[in-house]
């Protein structure tokens, strides 16, 4: 008996009859073909596949699976094959497909109804288990010429993380990351790679890729020299291709943002190679890029298309720009236009655990520890010596208005704890970076649906910061807990080992010497609403007429 096809369970004719008038038979054998159109067009449930694995059917509408299938769409996952729907005539009405599937659908699961067409997916709708899981069903508007099922994948989010050569892989971020890339790597002038990276512990279980970059002006130079050279672009592919291969690497990562602008189309040739060259050896490539800055009505990518590049790599890495004040504006506008440019799936938010400060020379980073202990510093007036009962003002130097500094306090535009104080080349501002500051960030990166974050550092320099809870929350639940800091933490405090103080909280405190010479300390306790730094301030009590007293 032959396997039946996968319409034949409808368009199986009606057992003979004897005796029956031909002009009957006819009828009814014009009525069963009638009746399956009908039901493939109307009546549910159809069964697209019902079974047999046949290749078509002897009715108005056959169904074959193709052998190969193009990828499901970025999110998704296929659980069916691809059945091309054959019809004499096409069928412009409504229908009803149960589709069988490759594994089984809980019912809790929403499926999708897709068809593939001018070499892209469509979705035609949604779909739902049907029994014990091995069918779906959903309704069509039209009969498509295909139809597959497809859910959306789990989701996979990337958290990459950046250790530069010389480095310590921070231990608090090795369960936190799903890949690591490493930095002190660039391309030579002939287009071969040059540099070494990191030591890294010998039982770490994570992806790792090298990144090549350009840090001075003659690396940035031999880049802009390869990329307009078809010859250098082509040496520098297969020199990628081979240190990837033999270093046992999973892939690479190209930071190329220092090149010229009118080398884009360069940047996006040598991509394009280098992709089908990875790609053949199972090797994966990664792009850091700079956010594009708005120019009123048009968008300055630095000369790198987006449009291009998006495709061509596994994913991007959205470098941002570090002053919070303006960050979440710039930010949420470049992704804005960024994200139904290229899709959010392949696009990784920069973060750092650093803190940053502000001044006249640019943006630095700096450890949490650091910006408290600047936040910390205390001074007195008088300055020196004191008498036993005497009265002196403690100040917290880069703290008090009265100095030319603002308090520690939570910026809402910012989102982070910030303030500000009067120093070398006039107002520096600096944002703290911490568990609080880095859940805003990621919540960024999981509303507009990105494939991640990339932690520019995970060394074991901001290891203070503690962010880690909040990335381990975002990886495995796809969002964050939003917290702002209690507010009393963040007022400066103070404690002495002697004397009186009638307030113990302050931008500055009255402090009442004791009555016996001495050396007493001041201690100004500041606090980011987790960690606590304080630092000392020595006073010196002095009897009347001592040596160096007043």
């Amino acid at each position: 008996m032959e396997d039946q096809g996968p319409f034949d369970r409808i368009l199986q004719p009606e057992p003979p009859v004897h005796h029956r008038d031909r002009t009957a038979s006819i009828v009814v054998g014009l009525a069963l073909v009638l009746g399956a159109i009908l039901l493939i067009l109307i009546l549910p449930p159809v069964s697209i596949f019902s079974g047999g694995g046949g290749s078509g059917t002897p009715g108005p509408i056959s169904a074959k699976a193709r052998a190969d299938s193009p990828p499901p769409p970025s999110g998704f996952e296929s659980i069916s094959q691809l059945f091309d729907l054959v019809s004499a005539q096409p069928v412009r009405q409504a229908a009803r497909l149960t589709v069988n599937l490759t594994v089984t659908a809980h019912q809790s699961d929403t499926l999708y109804l897709f068809t593939y067409a001018d070499k892209r997916w469509r979705q035609l709708g949604e779909a739902t288990p049907m029994g014990d899981g091995t069918a779906a069903s959903g309704d069509v508007s039209v009969l498509p010429d295909n139809v597959a099922v497809f859910r959306k994948a789990t989701a996979t989010r990337t958290v990459v993380g950046y250790l530069a050569a010389g480095a310590e892989l921070d231990p608090q971020a090795r369960d936190a990351l799903t890949a690591l890339d490493i930095g002190g790597f660039f391309a030579d002038a002939d287009g071969s790679v040059k540099g070494d990276g990191p030591a890294l512990p010998t039982d770490l279980n994570l992806p790792v890729a090298p990144v090549i970059s350009a840090g001075t002006s003659d690396q940035i130079a031999s880049l802009n020299a390869i990329l307009a050279s078809p010859e250098l672009r082509a040496a520098h592919v297969q020199a990628i291709t081979n240190f990837v291969r033999d270093g046992q690497y999973a892939g690479v990562d190209l930071d190329y943002r220092g090149i010229d602008a009118g080398n884009g189309p360069g940047f996006t040739a040598l991509v394009t190679d280098l992709s089908t060259a990875l790609r053949g050896a199972n090797k994966s490539l990664a792009l850091t890029l700079p956010v594009p800055a708005s120019s009123g009505a048009a968008w300055d990518t630095h000369g790198f298309d987006w449009q291009a590049l998006a495709p061509l790599a596994d994913r991007i890495t959205v470098v941002t720009q570090p002053e919070l004040d303006t960050y979440y504006q710039r930010t949420e506008d470049a992704l804005g236009y960024l994200v139904p440019l290229t899709g959010g799936s392949k696009l990784l938010l920069d973060t750092s655990p650093l803190s940053s400060e502000r001044a006249a020379d640019g943006v630095h980073d700096l450890t949490l520890t650091d910006a408290l202990t600047e936040a910390s510093a205390v001074t007195s007036q008088p300055a020196g010596a004191i008498t036993p009962g005497a009265t002196v003002q403690a100040i917290a130097q880069n703290l008090s208005t009265a100095t030319g500094g603002s308090p520690l306090h939570w910026d809402d535009t910012a989102r982070a704890v910030t303030f500000s104080y009067t120093g070398a080349g006039g107002l520096h501002t600096v944002w703290l970076s911490n568990v609080f500051s880095q859940a805003f960030k990621l919540d960024l990166a999981s509303r507009y649906e990105l494939g991640g974050v990339a932690i520019d550092d995970v060394s074991t320099r901001g290891a203070d910061a503690n962010v880690w809870p909040a990335v381990r929350e975002y990886a495995q639940q796809g969002q964050v807990t939003l917290t702002l800091p209690n507010g009393s933490l963040l007022q400066p405090a103070w404690a002495t080992d002697a004397g009186t103080l009638p307030a113990t909280a302050g931008e500055s405190v009255a402090w009442q010497a004791p009555n016996d010479p001495g050396v007493y300390k001041l201690t100004l306790i500041i606090s980011d609403g987790v960690m606590r730094i304080g630092q000392e301030l020595q006073v010196s009590v002095e009897a009347p007429g001592a040596a160096g007293g007043p």
